[in-house]
């Protein structure tokens, strides 16, 4: 059974959108963007490119929204379901993902919302299909097999680390992003970055202290904490290993106290 509640075509919202569903849903939701966008998944708050899919099971915590000064567009299906293609997981629950053939998942998101508006004869089974079509095309685009997807997702893993280092980062939590082990994880990102997955997270962590300690008054142990740091002494270390001086030697030496 599938039974569609609302489905909505390349719909455009203004800057500042948010979407925020608080466990209260007892419907399923398939977006997928049409502009870069934000997602809090897990409670950390990452940036995926256009043409990003997640599927929302009911109960579920939902955020997601444009990014900073720029419209957000999404397709987007609200439904109930019992269908066990759907259901059983093999498309992760609130994980955002590539699409790989994103003009064909759009195209068939308007077909089914042009079945779910007009009573025809054999609408049940139209929408059926499609869906069984769509979750198909969802599936090639989780494949492991593709290098594209493995690349992207490898990309916007690095951008994420960058804009959000104070994330309570890991790697296993990592793998799973690009559906790989952390091993292969690690091989892949030395490779491509040239440094580890935590040793980009602790160098970019680094990087957004020294800005805090050059632009702001805030004392260290605040920023320790705003850098991801539960230990001052910890991040104290890890700072003049960088950048050869302790946090109270470097703000002195940009004229701070």
């Amino acid at each position: 059974m599938i039974d569609i509640l609302y489905v909505q075509n390349n719909i455009t919202h203004p800057a500042g959108f948010q979407y925020i569903v608080d466990k209260t849903n007892d419907w399923w939701l398939l977006t997928m963007s049409q502009s870069p966008a934000y997602y809090i998944v897990d409670g950390k708050r990452i940036v995926m490119p256009a043409h990003t899919i997640v599927l929302y099971p009911p109960f579920s915590s939902i955020e997601y929204g444009s990014i900073e000064g720029e419209n957000f567009s999404d397709d987007w299906i609200r439904f109930y379901t019992d269908e066990p293609f759907i259901c059983n997981g093999i498309i992760p629950f609130a994980t955002p993902f590539k699409a790989m053939e994103h003009i064909f998942i759009s195209e068939l998101i308007h077909l089914l919302a042009i079945e779910n508006f007009f009573q025809n004869q054999f609408r049940e089974f139209t929408i059926q299909s499609l869906f069984q079509i769509l979750f198909s095309k969802l599936r090639e685009s989780l494949s492991n097999k593709s290098k594209d997807f493995r690349e992207l997702a490898l990309q916007q893993l690095h951008m994420n680390i960058k804009n959000n280092p104070a994330s309570p980062w890991n790697v296993p939590d990592m793998a799973k992003q690009l559906y790989i082990s952390p091993r292969h994880l690690q091989k892949l990102y030395q490779k491509r970055y040239g440094i580890s997955c935590m040793e980009d997270v602790i160098k970019n962590r680094l990087i957004l202290a020294r800005e805090k300690l050059a632009s702001t008054h805030l004392p260290i142990y605040k920023i320790a904490e705003m850098c991801g740091y539960s230990n001052t002494e910890h991040f104290s270390r890890q700072f003049k290993k960088q950048f050869g001086m302790s946090p109270n030697a470097f703000r002195k030496s940009r004229g701070g106290n």
